[in-house]
């Protein structure tokens, strides 16, 4: 059984990895939304998506991965994630939160409803001393809905980021990362977004993107054919 409702950062084994992510933390940009966080209904959705695609690209990476929840939300979401020993449900509020990790690891932000690449642990580990935090700014995207798969390419830093020195992964928003630290980019698309319907920020590929083989989903974890039978509904965050 996960202990909750506060997990200390303490209490994880001392790893080069760990994986965060804000789960079900309010934001205070949409305070409209912050009911939600108590509605069973709507975090089995969310943990269905979870399940769908952070799971399997992550659980083979052998490191343990946080899921940060308000306190509301804390109770439901460690009751439904019990059965995997390696993630842990820790309390957080705030949207821009305090959760550091251990100074001799690297900590890896990303969102509940995507997946990782499993090089990205060894490309992290590559990148310069110097560097506090490895961004990338190259990703896939995936439409559930069509099974299109596209590759993008942006300015900013993509979500995923990984921080030298355990530091507060979520302190910033991800696009002005580079303005706060000393980043490395990582060169590669090493961050499956997935487009379901119901996502704050991500859009559906556009008719005029390229389309990729689903073969590229491999070393995300994810099987193209068991996604493409999958029951695809629109979900609300």
């Amino acid at each position: 059984m996960n202990p909750w409702p506060l997990v200390l950062a303490a209490t994880l084994p001392a790893m080069g990895h760990v994986i965060v992510t804000r789960f079900s933390v309010p934001r205070p940009q949409d305070p409209r939304t912050a009911d939600r966080h108590g509605n069973p209904a709507w975090l089995d959705r969310r943990l269905e998506l979870f399940r769908r695609f952070f799971v399997p690209s992550v659980s083979r990476l052998g490191v343990p991965a946080v899921l940060l929840c308000s306190t509301e939300s804390a109770p439901y979401v460690g009751s439904r994630v019990d059965d995997l020993g390696w993630v842990e449900v820790v309390v957080q509020d705030e949207w821009y939160g305090g959760w550091r990790g251990h100074e001799d690891e690297f900590v890896t932000r990303m969102d509940s409803d995507d997946a990782v690449h499993e090089g990205w642990p060894a490309a992290v580990e590559a990148t310069p001393a110097g560097a506090e935090v490895c961004c990338t700014r190259n990703f896939l995207r995936y439409d559930v809905s069509t099974g299109k798969l596209c590759r993008y390419s942006r300015r900013e830093p993509a979500p995923l980021a990984a921080f030298r020195g355990g530091r507060n992964p979520f302190a910033h928003d991800h696009a002005g990362l580079d303005r706060r630290y000393r980043v490395h980019d990582v060169d590669g698309p090493y961050l499956l977004q997935v487009y379901h319907g119901g996502n704050v920020s991500s859009r559906r590929p556009s008719w005029y993107r390229r389309r990729l083989p689903l073969d590229r989903l491999r070393p995300f974890g994810l099987d193209a054919q068991a996604m493409s039978r999958w029951n695809v509904r629109t979900f609300e965050r």
